[in-house]
């Protein structure tokens, strides 16, 4: 319908704006109706229909009946947040790069990720230094990425960490898919309040510590790879006096003590205990299923290092060789004949037959003892690796960018750079390094840029590799041969869990176990060097004592209790296998 408007001079005028609303309906009817209502709208101004005086300043009103036209919602653009967030510094950007916090691919995530993010350094191994200091002056970044699993757990007893679960409900996309696709994060994550406050990712679930023996060796002196702790220390003796090498002197050392070595002779007989590193897991279950510190074990795996201290076959300073390097060192020049290393190390396989092209090296099964058989360490099938601030002022911001570092465009950009740039792809559908000295330059510092990324899948891990080299080759074949060594939950890992998912002990009593295992550390290396005048059972006596007054029951007691209340939700040994492929 046509509306008439009488203006203050009562000047008669038409209503245009409907008549052009409607103007596409009507050109489609006949003339006559169209003049027939023209008409009537005519008589219908005459008639006084029209408005009162202000109808001038008013919005012209359809008929009753007539659709009203939608009128798009006004929409403001979303305010882009911003956040800070922690990123280890290793010193390594190339000066032309910039630096750790200003460089090609923080400018990256800048420009192609949902928030702006300002970059926090903390040196990589001065790290818990850094963070402490930033807490306590409440300058601490809103994401905070750190591997440190004890520190993790201070930062939660401590409550300067935010619950993420509605958070994550609400706001998630990439890493709440992420966290249904694999649960074991979100179970690895959640505290004692039953509330997750870490993030985490997935990894390759598989060997990490390696048993490795020269399998040349055996052949060249007629012996068969050991399969009992005597035919273990029989094998180090041959192969530190037959020389195995043919040089025809004796510079050969049987095995290892130290760091990695040492760890995994322990594990032999099922003993979480270790001289190297805080990592002290001596808790395991009973046969009536309770969990007890146990110390058997522990006597039996430092009685057979004694064993290997006395006879010669080891290197006698290996106490002092703390992180492994002599023992390595050895292994890489072909004097070493029983070694225990990491086996994603491709540099060290590498090393060793550039100088002793001829060495043949198989990872071989942890020999049985009298508590059964066991493998050496597994790496974590999840790494949690980052935690959010409990003062982050726009946490919802926060899990935006937690998102992106969880998709698959920022990890496959972070970890391989710029297609057509860094890489092409493969006919396998991986990338494919165009230029390897320039990625070593361009993305080689940036690692650590990807502590949220989930490195699993077709294109992660050395047997996906484009192209492997001789060495990579060779390593390939062995990791199959360990992972059939070792990922048999018949030969489980010792402990009740992982150490990365063990419950996080009141910082009382971390300082009581602390305390306690470094007495005891020290008792168990005097134990092994100094012959008749110190024994083992000397050490077992002495040991006990330390921990009982240091009050090490209580230590136990909080495992036992947690073992009692979380066995049926907490991220146990079985589960672990379970994950594997």
């Amino acid at each position: 319908m046509i509306f008439a408007f009488r203006m203050r001079d009562n000047t008669l005028i038409l209503g245009r704006s409907f008549f052009e609303m409607k103007k596409r309906t009507w050109m489609r009817k006949t003339t006559a109706p169209l003049t027939a209502v023209l008409a009537m709208s005519f008589v219908a101004a005459a008639c006084g229909t029209a408005p009162a005086d202000n109808a001038s300043t008013e919005e012209e009103t359809p008929a009753a009946g007539a659709e009203t036209p939608a009128e798009p919602a006004a929409q403001e653009p979303e305010k882009r947040g911003s956040i800070t967030s922690s990123l280890y510094d290793r010193g390594t950007v190339p000066a032309e790069e910039g630096t750790m916090d200003n460089n090609r691919w923080t400018k990256w995530v800048n420009e192609n990720g949902p928030v702006d993010v300002k970059y926090v350094t903390v040196p990589r191994f001065e790290s818990l230094q850094k963070f402490n200091v930033m807490f306590a002056s409440g300058t601490a970044p809103d994401l905070i990425l750190e591997f440190d699993a004890a520190y993790q757990g201070q930062l939660y007893t401590q409550k300067q960490l935010m619950p993420l679960d509605d958070l994550i409900a609400e706001h998630s996309t990439e890493y709440k898919a992420m966290l249904e696709k694999y649960p074991a994060i979100k179970k690895a994550a959640t505290m004692d309040d039953g509330k997750m406050y870490m993030l985490g990712r997935p990894l390759e679930f598989g060997p990490q510590h390696y048993l490795f023996i020269r399998a040349d060796w055996l052949k060249k002196l007629n012996l068969e790879a050991p399969k009992t702790p005597e035919e273990l220390l029989e094998v180090a003796k041959a192969f530190a006096t037959q020389d195995p090498d043919g040089n025809g002197q004796a510079d050969t050392e049987g095995i290892g003590l130290s760091f990695v070595a040492g760890i995994i002779l322990n594990h032999m007989f099922g003993s979480g205990f270790t001289l190297f590193g805080t990592d002290q897991n001596p808790w395991m279950l009973d046969e009536s299923g309770k969990v007890v510190h146990d110390w058997d074990r522990m006597k039996a795996a430092l009685a057979f290092q004694k064993q290997i201290y006395e006879s010669g076959v080891a290197d006698k300073d290996f106490v002092t060789d703390k992180n492994g390097e002599k023992q390595k060192q050895q292994w890489i020049a072909g004097k070493l004949g029983i070694y225990g290393g990491n086996g994603s190390d491709v540099k060290i396989y590498e090393a060793l037959k550039a100088n002793v092209p001829e060495a043949e090296i198989v990872p071989i099964a942890l020999p049985v003892t009298e508590f059964g058989q066991f493998s050496p360490i597994l790496s974590a099938p999840v790494q949690l690796t980052g935690m959010i601030n409990a003062a982050a002022k726009d946490p919802a911001a926060v899990m935006k960018h937690v998102d992106f570092m969880a998709s698959e465009t920022y990890r496959d950009t972070i970890a391989n750079g710029l297609e057509g740039v860094h890489h092409t792809k493969a006919e396998n559908g991986c990338p494919q390094a165009i230029d390897a000295e320039k990625n070593k330059k361009e993305l080689g510092y940036a690692g650590d840029m990807n502590m949220l990324a989930p490195l699993v899948g077709d294109c992660f891990g050395l047997e996906n590799k484009v192209n492997p080299t001789e060495a990579e080759k060779g390593m390939i074949a062995i990791r199959a041969m360990a992972r059939e060594a070792y990922m048999d939950p018949a030969k489980p890992m010792v402990g009740l869990t992982h150490s990365s998912f063990m419950p996080i002990l009141p910082q009382d009593l971390l300082q009581i176990k602390t305390n306690a295992n470094k007495t005891i550390v020290d008792l168990a290396v005097k134990a092994i060097v100094s012959g008749g005048s110190y024994t083992v059972d000397q050490f077992v006596d002495e040991a006990k004592s330390v921990w009982e007054k240091a009050g090490g029951a209580k230590v136990d007691a909080f495992y036992s209790d947690w073992y009692e209340k979380s066995k049926d939700s907490a991220l146990l040994m079985k589960d672990l296998y379970e994950m594997a492929p």
